[in-house]
């Protein structure tokens, strides 16, 4: 008998321990789910930061590639407008340079027929060649406000090729070499750019 209830407690003692490790185990196990590990949660934390942190640097180039676009699209704007406005006032400037050319030759046509009269004492003659070279100069005067003028040319000047075109060739001891002994024709130049170059004969040795 008395071995027997010994045997009977023993065994409830064993089913007791039993029965607190698994209440222990699943405790536990509630506890895990209910507390998870504390690096769990924080690497799903770093890795939103981290994520958030690259978005904002490519916004950030973005947005700079974006205002230097707009400033090079702005620059070439300027540009493209400054362009056009010099390419305009340079058309203005000889928009009327076909009807001055027009004008040259009657001014050529004028000092041609002065050059035919012939000097006198006759005062009538006097009048005629004042009155043709006022003309002359008033004739001029008005085509300097448009911006022609005539260029300045006189004989032994040395011929310059940006100004002058040699018609003829010269070949005289008295002057230098490439020196103007004659002048054939006046050059003008309008707004300082050379129209009609003065046609010369130069003397070559």
């Amino acid at each position: 008998m008395s071995n027997n209830k010994n045997s009977k407690q023993f065994n409830k003692t064993e089913e007791q321990i039993e029965n607190e490790e698994c209440c222990a185990h699943v405790e536990c196990s509630v506890q895990q789910e209910q507390n998870p590990n504390e690096s769990d949660t924080q690497q799903p934390t770093e890795n939103i930061l981290d994520e958030k942190d690259k978005i904002i640097e490519q916004l950030r180039t973005a947005l700079a590639e974006a205002q230097d676009t707009i400033l090079r699209v702005k620059a070439d704007a300027e540009n493209f407008k400054k362009r056009l406005t010099k390419e305009f006032d340079e058309k203005l400037k000889f928009a009327n340079q076909s009807l001055l050319m027009d004008f040259i030759a009657f001014a050529d046509n004028v000092e041609i027929a002065m050059s035919h009269i012939q000097k006198s004492d006759d005062e009538t003659v006097c009048k005629i060649i004042e009155g043709f070279e006022l003309i002359l100069k008033q004739f001029k005067d008005i085509l300097a406000k448009h911006g022609m003028r005539e260029i300045d040319c006189q004989v032994g000047d040395s011929f310059d090729p940006n100004k002058h075109e040699a018609l003829m060739l010269d070949a005289r001891e008295d002057f230098e070499n490439n020196a103007i002994t004659m002048v054939l024709q006046k050059g003008y130049t309008l707004n300082d750019r050379v129209i009609r170059p003065t046609k010369v004969k130069v003397n070559k040795k």
